[in-house]
């Protein structure tokens, strides 16, 4: 079956059995949201979230992630919540907290922790069968709220979530007709990124995955840091705004009403000038 119609078939099934999921979707159709444009040439969107909580505002110590089961576990996970294989080695899952229509959760079965190295295949490889889809990931200290269980995101499309490189924060993009040739040139980013990140166990980054006009494409958002210095303000001064693949391309997540209502574009700014790494 076309893995694209199974999944609305999907969703369509889990909306009837499970109420969270269907609760999620009616939220997100009513979301409060807003565009702010540079020049006409970029725009960021944000959105008001606040079921986003638990992921915006999640401890990724080791302590604090011992002491959780995990919730992409298959023993963990909601009883309503079903699946379809991917690869023989990942189920595709309804996201009940969604950012975007279709918002897809992708975890390998094992308990491994989030690494995209040699991964990249199985980026494209979805892509290639969702071509209505982006295929995000989130580095274990760059939005991932289960930095220790392997997991991809998906969603439909927005030309906003694929506009590329621009002047707020750094995007390499790697494009090829050829999905071996793209993951190889994904390496060679890969090494130099941990050549200014060797203390790192893996470089910090974000990366979406789309396929357009028969081309695979991959961009890749390079990180400097988890969190901007807004999340840990007290008071009035703190923005709770924790950046990972969507809001690296240009949809930022608000979880807090006060934040949404605030929030200017030199607020903006200075979150990506923060956590994005210049590269040169």
């Amino acid at each position: 079956m076309n893995l694209q119609r199974e999944i609305g078939h999907l969703f369509s099934a889990q909306q009837n059995d499970w109420e969270q999921l269907r609760d999620g979707i009616i939220q997100l159709d009513n979301l409060r949201e807003k565009v702010f444009t540079w020049g006409g040439d970029y725009h960021v969107k944000l959105q008001y979230n606040p079921a986003r909580i638990v992921s915006t505002a999640a401890t990724i110590s080791n302590e604090a992630i011992e002491k959780r089961p995990c919730f992409l576990c298959e023993s963990n996970r909601p009883i309503q919540q079903r699946g379809i294989p991917f690869m023989e080695k990942y189920i595709i899952l309804c996201n009940p907290f969604p950012i975007l229509k279709n918002h897809l959760t992708i975890p390998l079965h094992s308990h491994v922790p989030q690494r995209i190295r040699q991964k990249t295949g199985d980026m494209l490889a979805l892509a290639e069968q969702l071509p209505d889809y982006l295929i995000f990931y989130n580095g274990p200290k760059c939005g991932a709220s289960a930095p220790d269980h392997f997991h991809l995101q998906a969603g439909l499309k927005q030309p906003l979530l694929i506009q590329g490189d621009n002047e707020l924060r750094s995007c390499l993009v790697i494009e090829s007709e050829n999905k071996n040739e793209a993951q190889g040139l994904f390496e060679d980013v890969y090494q130099y990124f941990h050549h200014l990140q060797p203390e790192e166990a893996e470089p910090m980054m974000n990366v979406i995955a789309f396929t357009e006009e028969n081309r695979y494409k991959l961009h890749l958002f390079p990180r400097k840091v988890h969190r901007p210095a807004h999340y840990y303000e007290k008071g009035k001064r703190q923005l709770l705004i924790s950046p990972g693949a969507l809001d690296m391309a240009g949809l930022m997540i608000c979880v807090r009403e006060e934040d949404f209502e605030k929030i200017s574009k030199h607020d903006i700014e200075d979150i990506y000038s923060q956590v994005s790494m210049p590269v040169i």
